[in-house]
This record gives C-alpha cells, sequence and structure tokens, in this order.
C-alpha cells in the first residue's frame, strides 16, 4: 500500500541504530530486497524498495542491544512531549529540528520502552506499508500492559481492550501486546516491529541462512527474530 500522509498518533517511520553497518546492510538487503542508500554526513541510510521508502539504518548511539524504533507523526511535538512528561516518560532527546525534514524527539514510555516522536516537515515518513518486505505493524513486548494502556490512551489516543493485549491506533490499526523473550526484568519492556513477508515460516527460514536466530512462533504462525547483530523484529503474514 502506497502512502502519502500519515494520520496523527500513528507509526510514520521505523529506523535502525545498528553496531556493524556493513552486517546490517546485507541482511536486509537479502532478506527483504532493500535498496540501501549511501549515508548521510551522520550515517544515517535510507531504505527503499521499488523506489518507495521503508525504513533507514544508522549508527547505534548506545551501548545497548540494538533495536528498531517506532516513530509516531504528532501534530505538535513540543505539546506532546509535554504531555508525555505529565504522565511520567522521560524525555531523552528533547524536540530537535532536523533541516527542513521535520522535529524530532526520543522518549522512555513509564513501563521502559523507547518510543520516538516526529512532527513531519518535508519527511512525512513511510511511503510503502503493509506489502512484502515493508512494514506490518507494532507489538509491545512487555509484563505491564496495564500500565501502558494507562499511558498511551490519555498520551496519544490509543484505545485499548478490557484485557490490554491490544491497542488500537487512530488510523485503525492494531497493535499487540505480549511477553518479551528472556527472563523477567525491570527494563525490558519493547515495541516489537514487524514485517511482511511472502510466509513468515519461508521467510525465516532465508532469515536464519543469511545469520538470524529465531525467538519464538506465535499461535498465528508468526516469527520474532533476532537480526544478525540482535535487534529483535517480526516476521507476518497478517496486517491488522
Amino acid at each position: 500500500m502506497n502512502i502519502t500522509r500519515h494520520p496523527e498518533n500513528t507509526v510514520s517511520w521505523i529506523d535502525l541504530g545498528t553496531p556493524d553497518m556493513a552486517t546490517t546492510t546485507a541482511f536486509y538487503s537479502e532478506l527483504f530486497g532493500w535498496t540501501v542508500a549511501q549515508p548521510d554526513s551522520n550515517g544515517y541510510r535510507l531504505c527503499t524498495l521499488r523506489g518507495h521508502l521503508v525504513a533507514a539504518l544508522g549508527p547505534a548511539e548506545d551501548a545497548g542491544a540494538p533495536y528498531w524504533t517506532t516513530n509516531v507523526t504528532v501534530p505538535d511535538i513540543r505539546a506532546t512531549t509535554t504531555r508525555f512528561t505529565n504522565l511520567g516518560a522521560q524525555i531523552i532527546v528533547a524536540p530537535t529540528p532536523v533541516g527542513t525534514l521535520g522535529y524530532a524527539s526520543v522518549t522512555i514510555d513509564p513501563i521502559g520502552a523507547p518510543l520516538s516522536l516526529w512532527q513531519p516537515g518535508t519527511h512525512d515518513g513511510m511511503q510503502l506499508m503493509h506489502e512484502p518486505g515493508s512494514f506490518a505493524r507494532i507489538s509491545l513486548l512487555t509484563d505491564h500492559s496495564a500500565e501502558a494502556a494507562a499511558f498511551y490512551r490519555p498520551a496519544l489516543h490509543w484505545d485499548s481492550n478490557a484485557q490490554h493485549t491490544e491497542f488500537r491506533l487512530p488510523d485503525g490499526s492494531i497493535a499487540t501486546t505480549g511477553r518479551p523473550p528472556g527472563k523477567p526484568t525491570a527494563q525490558r519492556s519493547l515495541w516489537l516491529v514487524s514485517f511482511v513477508g511472502n510466509g513468515p515460516a519461508a521467510d525465516a527460514k532465508r532469515a536464519r541462512r543469511l545469520g538470524a536466530t529465531e525467538v519464538r512462533r506465535t499461535a498465528d504462525g508468526d516469527v520474532v527474530m533476532r537480526d544478525p547483530t540482535g535487534a529483535l523484529f517480526g516476521l507476518t503474514q497478517y496486517v491488522r
């Protein structure tokens, strides 16, 4: 599905900070057929599929495990970061202009999951979604889904069901919640980015051949993987 505009308070962009750009570029290019551009002055590389923007890769900015970053479009990034702060989130990077592209902010929600905010200028975000090799959805990996629902409802107007197993975003898309892999820790919540595959089982086999490891499979056939540098990502045939 081609995208020209992302509604407010929905996922508009994804990027990955990696400690090994060569390995990461080779992996996602081979797995999804992406074309990865030459880096800009900050080492940031735009990724396209059939000429449409789908993601970006950049150098890791911290020593922790790499992860795909979820960016949510907001109409007023300063007002949103103030609301986030009042609701208990941490602001890691205050709203910052990115040339004429827009304004960015990096937050950690009250349950420890990183989430970035984006107020678009000339860059609106992904131009292709919900097709093989492109963004499918996000899922919150956490042991604290009730606390997450209490935050995201007023913070971004995301409604949740009574069991706090699903969020409904303003564009009608669904973000599920689930247990994180590994043993429980206080700060292990993470937004998992999933990509559409031609067939998750076959794609997972291909990803393993390219150096990824399989973490788990869900009842409906989705697969959670770690790429060769350790970043979690999902493979699915279903777009909710």
